[in-house]
Formats: structure tokens, sequence, C-alpha cells
């Protein structure tokens, strides 16, 4: 049976209604508060009809109905109007962002915090694996007598520190030459293009470092990789609590497990295409924990390839609307900042 404007526009009202009131609504209460030009009865038998074709459930066998999965689906994808942000906001949204863009940890972990306070929901931003970003520098200097720490930046901004055991002192001369000769051939790769025919030419040119070489080349990028995980920044997980479906200790209890397990989170946020703004909604979500929750997520970009995510957990009822207008916004922040910045 297809939808017809009367049913779209019956299915619009309990949607809006159940996203502001997470109460479930009859053909009566819907005939009052919404100036829908038809009878209850007629209401009612529309109802009955969205049931059938798996848009409304009903929670209890007394009580109104509630919006479906399957009606979220069709609420963003067909019948959902963006909500803009206010000039005012945008602006501020902007100035904030730039004031906070001294790196790129620190601008997303204040972007987090933005998009939360904005929908009131809880927000996940990742950054990407360092693999995946440009080298742009490399630093080797020494610790102590059997170690050195080899600071390696990426174009974006991440920094790792892998220590690196050796087996005489090295002065800061000899490793200031060595840091010199490494960036000389990796600068702009990333570790991934690092292929072995560039390490043997690096290793060429070091010949008189033989010894130095063969001890710190083999855990130099391998120590990077080893512990190369997605940067995660959290804000509003406590914000759950703000919504009545999670009055119930259990689901509650549920939610807060599933944000500290890093790998759940991480698997759900980056399995979202990478092509601008996805919506999963409820049974959508790959993982059993999130099953009853929706996520909102973006990416950013630099030179075309995706380098993080900004995701927005909450119940399936969440307003959509509005955090799919602040996450358009502030993934496209982000893009201009990182644009500029690393041009």
């Amino acid at each position: 049976m297809k939808l017809n404007d009367r049913k779209i526009t019956i299915l619009q009202a309990i949607i809006h209604d159940y996203i502001q009131t997470a109460e479930p609504i009859g053909s009566r209460t819907l005939s009052k508060k919404y100036d829908l030009g038809i009878s209850p009865a007629t209401i009612r038998n529309e109802m009955s009809d969205l049931e059938e074709l798996g848009f409304l459930k009903q929670p209890h066998t007394s009580a109104g109905r509630i919006p479906s999965d399957k009606a979220y689906r069709l609420y963003v994808d067909d019948l959902m109007e963006i909500k803009r942000i206010a000039e005012y906001h945008k602006q501020q949204m902007k100035s904030d962002l730039l004031k906070k863009f001294g790196e790129v940890e620190q601008l997303l972990q204040y972007s987090s915090k933005i998009i939360s306070q904005l929908t009131n929901y809880t927000s996940v931003v990742l950054a990407s694996h360092i693999k995946e970003n440009k080298i742009k520098h490399v630093q080797l200097v020494p610790i102590d007598s059997e170690n050195i720490v080899a600071v390696l930046v990426t174009e974006t901004g991440i920094v790792k520190n892998p220590i690196l055991r050796v087996n005489e002192k090295i002065n800061s001369q000899t490793l200031e030459r060595i840091s010199n000769i490494i960036n000389a051939k990796i600068q702009g790769k990333t570790i991934k293009e690092i292929e072995s025919e560039i390490i043997l030419s690096i290793k060429s040119e070091m010949s008189e470092f033989q010894d130095l070489v063969q001890t710190i080349f083999p855990d130099l990028f391998s120590g990077v990789e080893a512990n190369d995980e997605l940067e995660l920044f959290m804000s509003g997980a406590t914000n759950i609590f703000n919504f009545p479906e999670y009055n119930d200790l259990l689901k509650a209890k549920s939610f807060l497990k599933m944000l500290e397990e890093k790998q759940i989170l991480t698997s759900l946020i980056t399995s979202s295409s990478d092509s601008g703004l996805t919506i999963s909604i409820g049974n959508e979500n790959t993982c059993e924990e999130a099953k009853e929750c929706s996520l909102v997520t973006a990416t950013y970009k630099l030179d075309g390839n995706v380098v993080g995510w900004l995701s927005v957990i909450g119940p399936t009822r969440m307003d959509y609307s509005n955090v799919t207008g602040v996450m358009l916004q502030v993934s496209q922040y982000i893009n201009d900042l990182l644009r500029k910045r690393y041009k």
C-alpha cells in the first residue's frame, strides 16, 4: 500500500509529537493537538493502516502508537526539513573553533563539546589513524644512553612519540643528521606509502651509521603503527539521563557501557559512508548495544581523504532536524579550517 498525503501528514505529526514528548499518542489526542482536518475515527483507521505497514508500533495494548525505525527512516530520507542554526550561533561557533585551532586534537576536542551543547546528546569525534596521514616531520631526540624518542608529526598535527632502544649513547648532532636524511625521503608520504625501496634508500645514505640503522629502523614505523589507535573525544555522556526512555537503569547502564567500549564505538562510527552525512537508526546499527540508538555521523577530509568522523549518539526519537543542521555546519567549518591550514 502506497502512503497517500493524509497518511504522511498523520505520520509526520506522530513523529514530531513523539520526538518532543516521548509519549505514545492516540487518535483523539492527535486530533485535538494538530489541525488535521479529519475526524478521530478517520485518524484511527489511518493509524491502523500505518501500523500494518510497519510505520507505527503499539508499546502497550491500551496505549497510543509510536514511530518505528521504518518511520524514522522515511522521515529523515524524504520528509525532514533541516533546522538552520541561528546566524549568531554560527558566527560564534566559527570564531570559537578558530581560536581553538592550535593543534588538530584541540580543535576536535572542542568540536565534540560544541556538538554536545547544541544538540543535547552525546557526541563522539574520531581522528583517523596516523598511517593515513602524510608525514610532515621526524625528529630523533636522545633521552639517555639507551633510548631515543622519535617525534613524528603529520600534516594534520597528529604527534606520535615512539621510544626506540639503542646500544650506545648517540649525540644530538648525529641524530640531527639522521633526522634530516629521513625527512628528505619521507616528507609528504603516508606510513602506508613508505615501501621497502624508500627504507633501503635511506639506509644506503646512512652507511656510516649502519649499527644504529639496524637497531632503530625495524622499530621506527612499526612502533608508530603498533600504537596507532584512533583518537577519540567524547562530550555529554550523561546527557542520556535527560531522556525518559533511559529512566530504566538497565537501559542506561547498557548505553554507558557501550560508550566505554572504544572498539564498539569506533566500529559503529567508521562504518558510515565517507560521502557527507549518514544517519543510522535503531536496528540498522551493526552492534546489539546500539539497536535502540540512532547515530548521525559526518566526516571531515583533507585532500579528499577522510581523516576523521563527527558523530552524535542518542535515542531513536532523536531531533534529527536539529542534529543534522548542527553536524553539517560543524563539519563544514572543520573542513574549511583544515583546508586553509594544510593546503
